[in-house]
C-alpha cells in the first residue's frame, strides 16, 4: 500500500467519526503540553490506536488523541502528542499524520516542543518563536516518499515558518507578559541529550533552541503548502550550559509549570490565525 492510499484511508475513517469535519489549523502538542488546548466546542476525541495507517506514541507526556473541535469561530485538528524519530518509526512514516492534516483541509499548522535552550536570553519558562530550523537528524521524511499529491518533490524553504504569524505571536507574547524571543531550533535524532561539546558546535552554527523533533513536521507541511508557526517553550538550558544533569521528567515537569502561559498565548494567538 502506497503512502498515498494509506493517508487516504485514514482521510475516510476521520471523515467518517467526524461527519466530514473540516479543520483550518491543525495544532501539534510537544512533551507535557496536552493541557494546553484551548476549550474546545462540539470536541470529537479519536484515539491514534483507532484510526487506520495512523502510528502510536509511546514517550511519556504524549497522549496519543487526535481532537477536532472549534474555538472562537476557527475549525481546530489537535495532535495531543506526536511520533518521534528515535521511538524506531521509519523516518518517512512520520509524513502520514502531516499529510492527513493536508487532505483534511488544513492549511496553517502550530507546532511547539519542549526544548533545551544555548541562549541565555531564552531561560526556562520562556518561548522561543521559531524563525528558522538546522536539521541535523541527517534523514529526512521526504526521501523516497514523493507523490505528487502532496505537492513538488523540490520547494523553497526560505520562509519554513511563516513572516506574519511569527510577528503577530511575539506581538501577542508582549501583550501578555510571556518572555519570547525569535530563534532557530536544531533538530537532532536523540533519545540522548546532547553533550557539552554538541551543544557548543550547535551554538557556533547559529542555533538557539535544540529538540527531537518539529522539522520532519515542518518539511512535510511545507512541502504541501501549510503554513507553519512554531513554539518551542524552554524547559531546561543544554548540556554544559545547564549545572544539573537533564533527565526526561524534568521535561514534563518544566512543561507543566508553562502550560498555563503557553494555554493564554494559543487562546489569543489562534483568533488571529
Amino acid at each position: 500500500m502506497t503512502q498515498l492510499q494509506k493517508v487516504k484511508k485514514a482521510v475516510a475513517f476521520i471523515h467518517k467519526k467526524t461527519k466530514n469535519f473540516k479543520p483550518e489549523i491543525a495544532f501539534i502538542t510537544g512533551s507535557g503540553l496536552a493541557g494546553a488546548i484551548p476549550p474546545l466546542e462540539n470536541k470529537i476525541t479519536l484515539s491514534y490506536a483507532d484510526i487506520p495507517g495512523f502510528l502510536q506514541s509511546g514517550v511519556p507526556g504524549h497522549t496519543g488523541n487526535l481532537i477536532f473541535g472549534t474555538y472562537k469561530g476557527k475549525k481546530l485538528m489537535v495532535m495531543q502528542g506526536r511520533f518521534h524519530y528515535y521511538e524506531g518509526h521509519p523516518m518517512k512514516d512520520l509524513a502520514i499524520s502531516i499529510r492527513t492534516m493536508f487532505l483534511l483541509g488544513v492549511e496553517k499548522l502550530i507546532v511547539s516542543a519542549a526544548v533545551g535552550s544555548l541562549d541565555l536570553q531564552l531561560p526556562p519558562g520562556s518561548v522561543c518563536v521559531l524563525n528558522d530550523h538546522i536539521n541535523f537528524m541527517a534523514n529526512n521524511p521526504l526521501i523516497g516518499n514523493h507523490d505528487k499529491a502532496f505537492g513538488p518533490m523540490f520547494f523553497d524553504l526560505s520562509e519554513a515558518y511563516d513572516k506574519k504569524m511569527r510577528k503577530m505571536a511575539m506581538d501577542t507574547a508582549k501583550k501578555l507578559k510571556i518572555k519570547a524571543k525569535e530563534g532557530c531550533y536544531l533538530a537532532v535524532t536523540g533519545p540522548n541529550f546532547e553533550t557539552p561539546a554538541e551543544i557548543r558546535a550547535f551554538k557556533k552554527l547559529g542555533a538557539s533552541v535544540v529538540g527531537m523533533s518539529v522539522v520532519p513536521e515542518v518539511l512535510v507541511a511545507r512541502q504541501c503548502g501549510i503554513a507553519v508557526l512554531g513554539f518551542a517553550w524552554v524547559t531546561n538550558f543544554g548540556c554544559g550550559i545547564s549545572k544539573t544533569p537533564l533527565s526526561h521528567e524534568q521535561t514534563i515537569s518544566e512543561s507543566k509549570k508553562i502550560e498555563g502561559k503557553f494555554k493564554s498565548l494559543l487562546e489569543a494567538v489562534l483568533p488571529k490565525i
